[in-house]
């Protein structure tokens, strides 16, 4: 299904995958691979802090530029802390936290990114949930200052593991609320896809892209069953315009082959050109 613009255009849905699907492999070498195989479209996920260096930052925007690789988003290696630096009940290092993310702003400006994933606070954090909002808040209008918008992704382990939470969220932060979909994490959550999209709805700005079935919940598309064809129906209802975004571990999948086949039978899936 292609959705149709203002202006009766057709808009092809934007599929790609994020340099994380190489991990370990250096983001620098993960962010080449992507290039040279002809992916056009990537979530650039940093994994150490020297990465976050403006050097090392401009040698990654070369790279892209050289192989027309586009960052569509930004994924932080701190994910895991991010219930001690941004939403502990020490407030004083909420503040050291902001500086610290700050860099990840300025990093995905100078890529061009328009997104950045956070994770968010544990699930059974005693912080209250008003304070969990008003302080995404805050980082939300920190990123708005350098041109990005912060997306909050579903995962199990974190408070926005369920439908519910996103449209408490999403009443509590209007404009502000911007959702990621990450399709495997819907399931270890104990939910599905479809329902998260619903509770999303017109907040949803990415798409993380996994299969499932019978062998697993973190397969390579075209691997599983998943039935890519209604959730893009359901989301481009929605509006939905931004980019799918294949994010696997690296025992996901066998060698390099199976990854890029898997990209192309999204592409069909979703009708890209």
């Amino acid at each position: 299904m292609l959705k149709v613009s203002q202006n009766g255009e057709k808009m092809h849905p934007k599929v790609g995958v994020s340099t994380s699907s190489f991990y370990p492999l250096h983001t620098e070498e993960a962010l080449s691979r992507l290039g040279r195989a002809g992916v056009r479209r990537t979530e650039l996920f940093f994994n150490a802090a020297c990465e976050l260096e403006e050097p090392f930052v401009e040698g990654l925007r070369e790279t892209a530029l050289r192989y027309g690789v586009e960052v569509v988003s930004v994924h932080p290696f701190t994910s895991g802390f991010e219930p001690f630096l941004l939403f502990s009940g020490y407030e004083r290092r909420f503040e050291d936290g902001r500086r610290f993310y700050e860099r990840y702003f300025r990093a995905a400006r100078r890529l061009g990114a328009p997104l950045l994933v956070l994770h968010g606070d544990r699930r059974d954090s005693p912080l209250p949930e008003e304070e969990y909002f008003r302080r995404f808040g805050v980082l939300s209008d920190d990123a708005r200052c350098w041109g990005v918008t912060l997306a909050q992704e579903n995962v199990p382990r974190c408070r926005c593991r369920e439908p519910e939470f996103v449209k408490r969220m999403s009443r509590a932060l209007g404009e502000k609320a911007a959702f990621v979909l990450d399709l495997k994490q819907a399931l270890r959550a104990g939910t599905d896809a479809f329902s998260m999209a619903e509770a999303m709805g017109d907040r949803l700005v990415h798409i993380h892209v996994s299969d499932c079935g019978p062998m697993g919940d973190c397969l390579a598309p075209g691997a599983g069953c998943f039935d890519f064809v209604r959730l893009q129906e359901q989301v481009c209802r929605f509006g939905y315009c931004g980019s799918w975004i294949i994010e696997l571990y690296r025992e996901s999948y066998g060698g390099e082959e199976e990854l890029f086949q898997s990209l192309s039978f999204l592409r069909r899936q979703l009708s890209e050109k």
